[in-house]
């Protein structure tokens, strides 16, 4: 038997057998805590006893058997040598054993050892002292657990009485012995800081040491921090000393288990209704064992061990009578909802508030998932149905933190339901109303608004033909934080406000801004956003006001700016834990890529909100990403990738959302580049059909009709496309540069050959400013087959280079090949570079092209005179042509047209 680091404790005992063997006796107290080694000592002691010729009798206090009259000596009298006389054993015990002794201890020593002392009776014991009596050359050894109290009182005072007594304390093994216990059980060096965890887990108590040796090391594993796993060794071997310590033992375990870090011996008194005095001893014996660590178990598998001991029914039984007591304490919210959300209670009045508060106090600390759980078991056991709604609308803001398809699953339809009915207050129905524009819901958001009794009328007037109910609509709820002066902010009773102020700075800028951006020239908007977008945190109900503004700032051709503020939210939603923000942001962000042309960023951006949506969801949310993702496929000419993306299955709510606007609109761009004019115009008229009723009919928010237009030239139909671009121009509704740059490039489709290149010219002056570089490089594509129709094969040639760099820059494979099918484009831009890159400036290229000439150079490759080079850079007329000069030299050109547009 291994018996580590107690050579002084077993020499004391072969001490006391030395002293035996003439005509003493002696009686030893082992004493120590549950699994310290004293059933080992005892065992490693007998064992040597009888080598040495003594006679040795053993006996264990059966704690678990009360009823059992004189277990001790019965178990002494069956031990004895054969030959006796079992009657007279079972008609007078103490007779029986006095006499065997008296015969035994003629022939040499008695040794008799007695195991869980303290679960002994006092009967018992003092019956074994009568029996033993004055006995020469009799030694008894008992150990008994520390702190743990008695089963009869009178035992301890017993023992102490005894003449010759001897008490030995166990204490727990230090790191040196540790180490030998880590070395007798596996061998060979271990680091220094395996020792220190493997003590500080098991407090050095030997019993969970070897627990943790044999769970956690192998001899093959270089293990360099042990980690005991629930149900395992270790936890078995805490759980075996909570029972061997007894019933008020193993109720203190578990309640420490349920309490956890809010436990105090006051609060383990009530909830386990026994005296405090009685739980001490028992906490000291736990202590003593290396169980806890002051009123805590030393590593988590050890409290799920024992937490996983009780049944469903009693844990949660537990849980309940500990959020009781915990509340009637006045600890806080939190303490308590964790309790009631293990107990699954929350149907009191007290308990629905608790669970409420602790829910707004979780998402303080961003910890979105515990403010769902636990509003979630408030709506379970909610009994009034307003304030179900309440918790309804609570619940679908937060879930949107972490996945927008529990929203649109779990809680819509119940309100949905709710607001058909009439159930619904004025403030609930804002609440509502917001979520459904959120997930692009309009039909249903419309309805809503009608409900509550709002219509057209109530809407500011508009003067174009856009639905009022859609401008008004988007201004009001987008921007719900904005104070209305027929209404107070729209709050919902009861709820706790998360950061939506109305006195933020700029906001009545921003809200006369927003009442003009689909009616008026976007441009007024952007400060007012970028305003909104730098002083307004991101909260629960200000996330769609956020995406709002973006798309704003996007309808405006601020792409930088949108990029950027989705850039830093993104951010923000990634460190707050929030995935399904993170999605959202990631989504506007692959739209913004789409616009400025990096598609190989609009990929990534996508690919990121993908990866962050639980798999196999069927939120809108994702539908709005496939429809980016198709058009960045169509764009780089992956086409098989783009096709089986339309192929898969696509829930019928999907058809409900404004997002299959865009759905459609990529699938119709992939029919019209594979080719398929007729199927993509059944899609581009389907968006118009839908859009004219949802009243989003708006070049700003869906441009379905420049797309039917180019759809209209493809299958050459000249009159239906001027017709369908005739239609947009007579709405006379606000536009924006990218906008009036396509028309003008449809319009030049469809004018005389002779106008075609002053109208292109228009168009790329227009998108010059908008940061489109993808629509930019088709203008100046088409803008290249226009000079090559007129006779300017020079101008074609630039104007064809021009177009093949931003393609290549934006990832645009199909426009690249149309523009340069025999590579000789591509192969000057190499050689261009490569001059670029030259380590060895000949006579004619001094040096590099510097950064000031190479601000002059790209406005020049892009079509700019040198009067507004001069402007755009606040430099000469002189000094642009100076730059000019040196340019020409260092890349051996001669004209501007020969500029590479990547320099």
């Amino acid at each position: 038997m291994l018996l580590v680091h107690r050579d002084g404790e077993l020499g004391y005992l072969k001490a006391a057998l030395a002293e035996c063997s003439g005509i003493r006796s002696r009686t030893i107290v082992v004493e120590g805590g549950v699994g310290c080694g004293k059933s080992a000592l005892l065992a490693a002691f007998a064992e040597y006893a009888e080598e040495a010729g003594a006679t040795v009798l053993g006996a264990r206090g059966m704690g678990a058997n009360p009823e059992k009259y004189m277990t001790v000596l019965h178990q002494l009298n069956a031990q004895l040598p054969s030959g006796g006389q079992p009657e007279e054993a079972a008609a007078d015990p103490v007779r029986h054993l006095s006499d065997a002794l008296r015969v035994l201890s003629r022939k040499g020593p008695i040794v008799i050892c007695v195991d869980d002392a303290q679960d002994t009776d006092h009967a018992s014991l003092f019956q074994l002292f009568q029996a033993v009596g004055r006995e020469p050359r009799t030694l008894m050894v008992f150990a008994e657990s520390l702190h743990l109290p008695h089963r009869d009182p009178v035992i301890k005072t017993e023992l102490l009485r005894q003449s010759d007594s001897l008490r030995i304390r166990l204490g727990p093994l230090d790191k040196k012995g540790v180490a030998e216990m880590v070395d007798g059980r596996i061998g060979g060096p271990h680091a220094g800081t395996v020792v220190d965890q493997l003590h500080r887990i098991s407090a050095g108590n030997p019993l969970l040491l070897r627990a943790l040796i044999e769970e956690c090391c192998r001899w093959d594993d270089a293990v360099t921090e042990p980690q005991p796993l629930e149900g395992g060794m270790y936890g078995q071997a805490v759980l075996t000393c909570l029972y061997r310590s007894g019933e008020v033992a193993l109720q203190l375990g578990h309640l420490l288990a349920v309490l956890e870090e809010v436990a105090t011996p006051a609060l383990l008194a009530r909830v386990s209704d026994r005296p405090s005095a009685q739980l001490d001893h028992h906490i000291q014996a736990l202590r003593g064992a290396g169980i806890i660590d002051g009123l805590r178990y030393r590593h988590p598998a050890a409290r799920a061990t024992v937490l996983a001991d009780m049944t469903p029914a009693a844990r949660e039984a537990m849980h309940r009578t500990a959020a009781s007591v915990l509340y009637e304490a006045g600890l806080p919210s939190p303490v308590v909802a964790t309790q009631l959300l293990l107990g699954r209670c929350g149907a009191e009045p007290w308990q629905q508030v608790i669970l409420r508060h602790a829910a707004e106090e979780a998402l303080t600390e961003d910890d979105a998932c515990r403010a769902i759980d636990l509003l979630e078991l408030a709506l379970e056991n909610c009994p009034d149905d307003e304030r179900r709604i309440e918790i309804l609308l609570r619940l679908g803001l937060i879930t949107w933190r972490i996945d927008p398809a529990a929203v649109e699953s779990g809680y819509l339809p119940e309100l949905i339901a709710s607001m058909r009915a009439g159930r619904l207050s004025p403030a609930a129905v804002s609440v509502l109303v917001r979520l459904l524009i959120a997930h692009g819901r309009i039909e249903e958001a419309l309805e809503a608004l009608h409900q509550q009794g709002v219509d057209q009328h109530s809407a500011p007037e508009t003067e174009s033909e856009i639905a009022p109910d859609v401008a008004w609509m988007w201004v009001r709820y987008s921007f719900h934080a904005l104070e209305f002066p027929d209404e107070g902010p729209a709050t919902v009773p009861g709820a706790v406000p998360d950061g939506a102020d109305p006195r933020i700075p700029g906001m009545p800028r921003l809200k006369s801004s927003a009442e003009t951006l689909l009616t008026h020239d976007p441009a007024q908007w952007v400060s007012a956003a970028e305003n909104f977008l730098k002083v307004t945190p991101l909260t629960d109900s200000a996330v769609g006001s956020l995406c709002s503004a973006i798309k704003a700032l996007l309808f405006a051709d601020r792409l930088d700016s949108a990029w950027h503020w989705c850039e830093q939210l993104v951010k923000e939603s990634r460190r707050r834990r929030c995935p399904g923000w993170e999605a959202v942001f990631a989504v506007i962000q692959g739209m913004v890529a789409v616009r400025q042309g990096r598609l190989a960023d609009a990929l990534s951006c996508i690919e990121l909100a993908q990866s962050v949506l639980p798999e196999r969801t069927w939120s809108v949310l994702v539908c709005g990403a496939r429809a980016v993702l198709g058009v960045i496929y169509t764009e780089m000419g992956a086409y098989e990738e783009a096709t089986r993306l339309f192929d898969l299955p696509v829930p019928v709510d999907w058809e409900k959302s404004i997002f299959w606007l865009g759905y459609l609109r990529a699938r119709g761009c992939l029919h019209l580049a594979t080719d398929r004019p007729h199927a993509a115009l059944s899609d581009f008229l389907r968006i118009g059909k839908i859009a004219r009723r949802l009243g989003l009919d708006h070049p700003l928010i869906v441009s379905w009709g420049y797309d039917a237009a180019e759809a209209w030239i493809r299958l050459d139909e000249p009159e239906q496309a001027s017709e369908l671009l005739a239609q947009q121009e007579v709405k006379k509704l606000p536009s924006n540069g990218r906008s009036r740059g396509i028309a003008l490039r449809l319009r030049a489709a469809l004018a005389p050959v002779a106008d075609r290149p002053l109208l292109l010219g228009q168009a790329v002056e227009l998108l010059h400013d908008t940061g489109d570089l993808l629509e930019l490089a088709k203008t100046f594509a088409d803008l290249a087959d226009a000079h090559e129709s007129t006779g300017s094969p020079n101008r074609a040639d630039a104007a064809r280079r021009r177009a093949w760099h931003l393609a290549r820059e934006c990832g645009a494979g199909p426009l690249c090949w149309r523009l340069d099918r025999d590579g000789r484009i591509g192969a000057l831009s190499t050689r261009e570079r490569a001059v670029l890159k030259d380590e060895e400036p000949t006579a004619l290229a001094p040096g590099k092209v510097t950064q000031a000439e190479r601000r002059v150079a790209e406005l020049a490759a892009r079509g700019r005179s040198n009067r507004e080079i001069s402007q755009r850079l606040s430099i000469t007329i002189s000094t642009v042509e100076q730059h000019l000069t040196r340019v020409y030299q260092k890349l051996q050109i001669s004209r501007r047209d020969q500029i590479p547009v990547d320099l």
